[in-house]
């Protein structure tokens, strides 16, 4: 199975609309996981409305309906990988050493956000992916046997 990852689009603040390769996978993936800042409820509401398997959480720059709408942090379990979501906080430098502790021990994947620049590194046992922001690069993880993760620059 292969999901879109996208983080901080930040629309319409720093961006004016999401960008188009983006859309296109969020409809042809197996699911999406978006890991904050939106910024505004219509972005999450569009890109909920793409694909049934949407997996989100907000971001320490979404407006106050997005925060009310979408939980800080969840966790997904995907055939043998439970997979936590969150976006971030505080400095852009070492967020896994910070999030470490956010989830349980069962999760051995966390997806997260914020610093805007992609990551893929285990910590603590624990597998950390970042997609980056998504005015510039998506992820996309395969999901069979093994956990694929891959970077791309958009368009």
């Amino acid at each position: 199975m292969k999901f879109l990852v996208i983080s901080d689009l930040h629309i319409p603040t720093r961006n004016r609309e999401i960008h188009p390769k983006i859309i296109e996978l969020a409809k042809v993936c197996d699911g999406v996981f978006a890991l904050g800042d939106f910024v505004d409820l219509e972005t999450v509401l569009f890109l909920q409305s793409l694909n049934r398997s949407f997996f989100a959480v907000s971001g320490n720059m979404d407006e106050y309906d997005v925060k009310g709408y979408l939980p800080p942090q969840r966790v997904v379990k995907i055939g043998k990988f439970v997979i936590g979501l969150t976006h971030g906080s505080g400095s852009h430098v070492g967020i896994p050493e910070r999030i470490v502790n956010w989830f349980s021990e069962d999760v051995n994947v966390v997806l997260f956000g914020h610093s805007h620049v992609p990551e893929d590194r285990f910590f603590h046992g624990k597998r950390f992916i970042n997609p980056g922001t998504a005015m510039e690069t998506y992820g996309i993880i395969d999901i069979g046997d093994t956990l694929k993760f891959e970077v791309f620059k958009e368009e």
